[in-house]
């Protein structure tokens, strides 16, 4: 999961961004979007999303390989002319939870 903060007015340009050409960008070096989302309340600024990678190493290696592109440089660079579009991201690598391996038998009564 990835949460970017945008800048402020920046998240229709951070959005275009992703898009116009970030998705394509990410097809070519394996990343592979799963869904996008931004908070109701727009004053956080927040927009989501989640990928998938076979692994944590090949995340790594994805994520320099797409860093490195030199068409997703020029592309930051443009986009971020006038001052970055993301203020700053958070990361987090997880791993999905099967719930129905986790239950207990203690139900909730009314």
């Amino acid at each position: 999961m990835r949460i970017y903060h945008a800048a402020p007015g920046k998240m229709d340009a951070l959005l275009g961004r992703f898009a116009n050409h970030t998705e394509t960008l990410f097809a070519r070096h394996g990343i592979k979007t799963t869904g996008y989302w931004v908070a109701q309340d727009k004053s956080t600024n927040l927009l989501m999303y989640m990928v998938e990678h076979e692994s944590v190493e090949a995340a790594e290696k994805n994520w320099e390989a797409f860093r490195n592109d030199a068409d997703w440089q020029r592309l930051k660079a443009e986009t971020d002319a006038n001052g970055p579009l993301a203020a700053s991201i958070d990361r987090y690598f997880m791993d999905q939870v099967d719930l129905a391996k986790l239950k207990t038998g203690v139900s909730l009564k009314s």
